[in-house]
């Protein structure tokens, strides 16, 4: 008699088989079967480990008490006291490792291998000017101290556009990138979409990028697509928006926000890059964005959002200037972020990642967040320092700054019928006054009552003289 564990453990198959088989047929199909179902269990049994030391950049000492996320099979391990971690369980491939710890910048290591020799050194947070008057304005009242310099006030007036940018409700192009003159023309790029497109959610939902020349900044010719969406399963799938330009070496970059899915168009989105040799294309685009959000479940001021990037060269480094954003309904102790004494429903500040090269890696400043305010980004150079204005959503709505340093900045003057997401002429060589610039450029205009989802256009300001 055959033991019973024998025929328990054999599915029927092997039963329907036994009627045709010899017995030394049936017993290496007994095999076959057995040895199939150990790899099987081999296979679900498999895992990965993950481990290494965390320490302090400037001290080298270990940090306890860091959480480590091995963000696909959401696992979890702590530091020890001596800094050490390990994660064990997942299936195979490559991982992402984030580590997160108080008074510390989050910092996120991707396609790690397994292996347990990980090091990793997180740098202490540091307070910037503007975190440092917000501390007084939690404390005391939103009444900013502005100097109120006569060569910083500025004042704007705006003026329609001709040509292809002519307002036309059939049309939505928004977000202007900063305007060049490259051989004896202008250029700019920005948001397109069909108004009456009834799959769009948004105004920047189901965007390409467009690109339109001129010859006097005020007729311009639509010359069509730039960057296009990418394709299903990428990260700017579903859009992209937003776009800036920058020229470093002969060689244009256009930097811009891309959703992967309708989640990136309200939510969580990347920061992407384009480049090219000429400014009329081909743009080749970056495999990877070159900015993500603090993935952190506690308040952070981009924790949800990271917007509007903008990329120039400043000593000798490349600064990508970024608005973050921190929903106040959606994460519990955000007033400690989103100062409910000024009246704020969301926190918008600016953020700056820092990189050797155009392409990055960007590395997330430890002085984050560096402004109070700040919907869209408009950053130049003045001097050896960096000049901003300062639009809405926070306190120091309509200011004109400055930072000797580009991430500390102060106030200096007051910003008078400001251009919406603005984006700025840069002229080659600027005059080393405070506004040029910020002398002319493009900026857009919202209906929201034209369209199924609103309507926007571009038009042209200046600084009034």
């Amino acid at each position: 008699m055959r033991p019973a564990v024998s025929t328990i453990m054999m599915p029927p198959l092997f039963f329907f088989l036994s009627s045709f088989l010899t017995l030394s047929e049936l017993m290496i199909h007994r095999i076959l079967l057995l040895s199939a179902m150990v790899v099987s269990f081999t296979t679900i049994a498999k895992a990965q480990s993950f481990g290494g030391v965390v320490s302090d950049s400037e001290t080298s000492a270990p940090i306890p008490n860091v959480t480590v996320l091995q963000l696909e099979d959401n696992i979890t391990a702590t530091t020890g006291q001596d800094g050490s971690f390990k994660i064990e369980g997942g299936g195979e491939g490559a991982k992402t490792l984030r580590f997160i710890s108080e008074g510390y910048v989050f910092d996120e290591k991707r396609r790690i291998a397994p292996t347990n020799t990980i090091t990793v050194s997180l740098r202490k947070t540091k307070k910037s000017a503007a975190s440092i008057r917000e501390e007084g304005y939690i404390a005391n009242g939103c009444e900013i101290t502005n100097p109120e310099k006569p060569e910083w006030n500025i004042r704007f007036e705006h003026s329609p556009l001709k040509g292809d940018l002519a307002p036309d409700p059939n049309f939505t192009r928004r977000d202007p990138s900063a305007v060049i003159f490259v051989n004896d023309k202008y250029y700019v790029w920005y948001s397109y979409s069909l108004t009456h497109n009834t799959d769009k959610e948004a105004p920047w939902d189901l965007n390409d990028l467009y690109f339109a020349t001129s010859s006097d900044g005020e007729t311009w010719e639509e010359k069509g697509p730039a960057v296009m969406r990418g394709a299903e399963g990428e990260f700017d799938h579903r859009s992209v928006f937003t776009t800036e330009i920058f020229v470093h070496d002969g060689v244009y970059y256009l930097v811009y926000q891309a959703a992967a899915d309708l989640d990136g168009v309200y939510n969580r989105n990347f920061v992407g890059m384009s480049q090219a040799s000429s400014p009329d294309g081909p743009w080749t685009k970056l495999k990877e964005p070159v900015l993500r959000p603090t993935y952190v479940n506690t308040p952070y001021f981009d924790n949800n959002a990271v917007h509007d990037p903008c990329l120039i060269h400043y000593n000798d480094k490349f600064y990508l200037y970024y608005k973050g954003e921190c929903n106040c309904f959606d994460c519990e102790g955000c007033e400690r972020w989103c100062n409910p004494i000024c009246g704020l429903k969301k926190q918008v500040k600016w953020g700056v990642a820092i990189a050797d090269s155009p392409t990055g890696p960007f590395v997330k400043s430890e002085f984050n967040p560096i402004t109070n305010t700040g919907h869209e980004v408009m950053v130049w150079k003045y001097g050896t320092g960096v000049a901003i204005l300062q639009h809405q959503d926070g306190p120091e709505a309509k200011t004109i700054q400055y930072a000797e340093d580009g991430v500390n900045f102060e106030i200096m003057g007051n910003a008078i019928d400001m251009p919406e997401a603005a984006g700025l002429f840069r002229p080659s060589d600027p005059e080393n006054t405070p506004h040029a610039g910020v002398d002319w450029g493009l900026s857009h205009v919202l209906k929201w009552n034209a369209g199924p989802k609103g309507w926007m256009y571009i038009q042209k300001y200046k600084k009034i003289k």
